[in-house]
């Protein structure tokens, strides 16, 4: 588990970094390694979209486990109830995120074929970024209750 959500950070670090590279490229029009912001929205796309994949993962499998061992070692529920507590919290405002970026992707290219207003699509971008910075933070908060539920349900056991 702990691998598993030192991983959900890794990639967390790696997408803020794609998303300020890509956001930063398409309001000054410069290339990295003669790579364009269409082909590089194409590769943040990718990165982003298996970060956020992974912390679902994440949030659903530890759930299923807090469950599974309640019930094997005749603990409390209420751990259980907790986990999915976190999930009403954190999953609206993921998802929200994931259609927005799918969003943001689809009109990558509009804008870049002429059919779409380049303002609104920056306009757009900044909002999916500043989104992506509170889902970030609200991501945290919920690794550590997280990380609380795992920590008393072990010492109830004992």
């Amino acid at each position: 588990m702990w691998l598993f959500m030192i991983l959900c950070y890794v990639f967390s670090f790696f997408t803020s970094i794609a998303l300020l590279v890509a956001l930063t490229q398409s309001f000054f029009q410069f290339t990295i390694f003669s790579v364009n912001h269409m082909s590089i929205m194409l590769l943040l796309s990718i990165i982003y979209f298996f970060t956020e994949t992974l912390n679902i993962f994440f949030f659903v499998g530890t759930g299923i486990s807090v469950k599974e061992y309640t019930q094997a070692h005749k603990i409390d529920i209420c751990y259980h109830e907790r986990t999915k507590q976190i999930k009403k919290k954190l999953f609206p405002s993921l998802m929200m995120n994931l259609l927005a970026m799918m969003v943001l992707v689809v009109l990558a290219g509009a804008v870049d074929t002429g059919r779409f207003p380049l303002w609104g699509y920056r306009l757009l971008f900044v909002g999916i970024v500043l989104h992506f910075f509170k889902l970030l933070l609200i991501q945290n908060a919920s690794f550590r209750e997280n990380t609380d539920i795992i920590l008393k349900m072990s010492e109830a056991k004992v």
